[in-house]
């Protein structure tokens, strides 16, 4: 799908999406649990198919309907000893003694989440270690929290060089507390934030947790250090455009919203040094390169690095045509970038944006913007 962009976001009130993060572990801890659950989502992304395909296959029966998921669990008794052990064997790192575990906290966000989802049914106490900073910490947070949601313990104490030991209860059940509602995204929201920092009359996103434990919420405080006005009230959080300038970016623990970030910096006065972009090991697929390649076509000035970038701000970005290269967020950063642009944006495989954000551009249309859906202008 080509997709030209005819007229940039605007501004207005947008809706947050659902935490497609959330989303997933709330699928798998309701194929655990006792009884049927319903999770309230109005987006259906592709991201979730292959989890649900895989629940499915051990025995769970999930439903969508347009506006959540009916999830009906799988049956321990027959085939948890095999579900438990798949979800155990997913990037798992190093066993020490019996129900004693090791991980490097550098990877631990790769592996602890299936632990997590399988070790509370064994019937020993189990104890995760986690030696070193963990990198990505909000990601095994989101999990925690939503094992309590559905009435799993896990304790957690911190070490003093910055890892932790997660001690899990044994002979415990996942119980559904029957509907479960999920927060907003933060890293989609991101994109309509950033827009609004940089064109318009400014973009006010609702629905998101101001003590979400998702780490792109540090969205906010980053653009406001770039010089953009924001505004909490509420669960609505308002981004208003003001003169940009550059900082300085750790984006270890948001690496995320590194693409945002980069079209945002792209157009800021001076020069912005995006770093630890790569640490966490979710840009080995060349994402860097994506970023870079697609915003300097556009007419931005980037030097990519091994682990981020320095780009030096430009007043405006001049426009073309460019691909997302089959990356939805890509795709998300173009259209973003194109609020920057003289000149009109046309996307290809614009289509990647159903990963995560199956209505990105419709959004971008209620924002004020206008998509041409065949790639012509008019």
């Amino acid at each position: 799908m080509k997709v030209g962009i005819v007229k940039p976001v605007e501004g207005g009130i947008i809706d947050a999406v659902s935490s497609v993060a959330y989303v997933h572990r709330a699928l798998i801890c309701a194929a655990l649990s006792n009884d049927g659950t319903y999770i309230v989502c109005a987006e259906m992304p592709e991201d979730l198919s292959s989890t649900i395909e895989s629940l499915n296959k051990q025995g769970a029966f999930i439903r969508y309907d347009g506006g959540g998921f009916e999830i009906l669990p799988v049956d321990l008794p027959q085939s948890g000893r095999g579900f438990t052990a798949a979800a155990a064997s997913h990037g798992f790192a190093g066993q020490t003694n019996k129900g004693e575990y090791w991980l490097d906290g550098r990877t631990a966000y790769r592996s602890i989440n299936g632990l997590f989802f399988t070790l509370p049914l064994l019937s020993c106490d189990s104890k995760i270690t986690v030696e070193g900073e963990q990198e990505y910490k909000f990601n095994i947070d989101m999990t925690v929290d939503m094992l309590d949601i559905f009435g799993v313990r896990v304790s957690r104490e911190e070490k003093e060089n910055g890892g932790a030991v997660y001690t899990i209860p044994g002979g415990q059940r996942f119980i559904t507390p029957g509907t479960v509602k999920i927060e907003g995204d933060w890293t989609n929201s991101s994109f309509w934030m950033c827009a609004a920092a940089v064109c318009g009359s400014g973009v006010i996103c609702r629905g998101l947790n101001r003590s979400s434990r998702q780490g792109d919420k540090e969205i906010v405080s980053i653009l406001e250090r770039f010089g953009a006005v924001t505004l909490y009230k509420g669960d609505s959080v308002a981004v208003k455009r003001a003169r940009l300038r550059s900082i300085r970016i750790d984006a270890s623990a948001t690496p995320d919203i590194v693409p945002a970030l980069a079209a945002v910096a792209a157009v800021a006065d001076g020069q912005t040094v995006i770093y630890n972009a790569g640490r966490v090991g979710l840009f080995d697929n060349g994402t860097l390169h994506k970023i870079s390649s697609v915003l300097n076509a556009l007419g931005a000035d980037i030097t990519e690095n091994p682990d981020g970038f320095v780009i030096q701000g430009k007043p405006l970005l001049h426009g073309g045509t460019v691909s997302s290269n089959g990356d939805h967020r890509i795709a998300m950063m173009t259209a973003i970038a194109s609020c920057a642009c003289e000149d009109t944006v046309a996307i290809n495989d614009a289509q990647a944006v159903r990963k995560s954000y199956p209505d990105f551009f419709e959004h971008f249309e209620k924002l004020g913007g206008k998509i041409s859906w065949d790639g012509k202008y008019s």
